[in-house]
């Protein structure tokens, strides 16, 4: 599996329309509003690269309301607490 983060520029007042139609997509694990530059944070998963950029172009990109994405794919999925200071 390949995780993805997917940060989401909307129209304004558009945010939580466009949350509603990302949590009924299958490969949505997390949709969350967030202040900054970005309005909104998915993250998504796929069987592999193919099938995110496929998520990203078929199912993500075309709903009514986005104004820019960009996406970022995760490198490490796993962090072994325990053998890092993170743990503690």
């Amino acid at each position: 599996m390949v995780k993805a983060y997917v940060l989401i520029k909307t129209i304004g007042g558009k945010e939580d329309a466009i949350i509603r139609e990302l949590l009924k997509l299958s490969v949505t694990e997390e949709a969350h509003k967030v202040f900054g530059p970005y309005d909104i944070i998915v993250e998504i998963r796929g069987r592999d690269m193919e099938a995110i950029v496929d998520i990203l172009l078929t199912k993500i990109r075309p709903i009514s309301g986005l104004i820019e994405t960009q996406s970022l794919l995760v490198i490490d999925a796993e962090l072994d607490m325990l053998s890092t200071n993170l743990g503690t």
